[in-house]
């Protein structure tokens, strides 16, 4: 259900990156394929999909593999990076980044996505960010809150004028935690919470949302 609150419009407008920015299934599901031939992972690609949104550590050791974590994590981001020019931005979003930043908002990405695959899509994009926020040394990947609570901290927005975008559930929990507005994108791949603030059926509307 949509909501409205006093509070928009926001100062501070987070992105969650694959599910939201990128259309990133068929890269992954080709990197997968690559770990399941090169290491012989029997775990099919649907197993690993279901566990998208939190640092890859957290997904192997829920998935049962933390003892083969660092061969799997290597093997899947040299071909998910090989195809990664490929993969699609969603259709409007180029357009959408482009208004908000030109409407004075502070943009930002928190992902879960290593640095330097984030680095190669953020390349492709018109704008630049206020802060992007990948998995680092000393802080929780989502759903903890602590990548929400740095960027802020970095953007000095407070909570109440700050909404993270997301897609999934890890994204919706962590916004919880950190005590910001979410917003749901219905083109991701992840099902739509019930307390979200909005939900978005595309990048237009989630642009007329946020400016309204």
């Amino acid at each position: 259900m949509n909501k409205t609150t006093v509070n928009r419009p926001k100062s501070l407008i987070l992105f969650d990156l694959d599910g939201v920015i990128l259309d990133s299934r068929r890269n992954m599901e080709i990197a997968w394929s690559s770990v399941r031939e090169e290491l012989g992972i029997a775990l099919p690609f649907e197993a690993y999909f279901a566990e998208i949104g939190r640092p890859f550590p957290d997904i192997m050791a829920r998935l049962g593999l933390a003892h083969s974590a660092g061969a799997i994590e290597r093997v899947f981001r040299r071909a998910s990076s090989q195809s990664l020019h490929e993969t699609p931005v969603f259709e409007g979003i180029d357009k959408m980044l482009s208004t908000l930043a030109d409407s004075g908002r502070q943009l930002g990405i928190v992902t879960s996505k290593d640095a330097a695959r984030t680095e190669l899509v953020l390349d492709r994009l018109p704008i630049g960010f206020a802060v992007v926020m990948t998995p680092r040394d000393g802080l929780r990947g989502k759903p903890a809150p602590d990548h929400l609570l740095f960027a802020m901290a970095r953007c000095n927005v407070d909570p109440s004028n700050t909404v993270f975008i997301g897609d999934m559930d890890s994204d919706a929990e962590a916004a919880r935690r950190a005590r910001v507005d979410y917003v749901h994108v219905d083109w991701g791949y992840g099902a739509r919470p019930a307390d979200c603030l909005f939900a978005a059926k595309a990048p237009a509307d989630l642009q007329t949302f946020l400016l309204s």
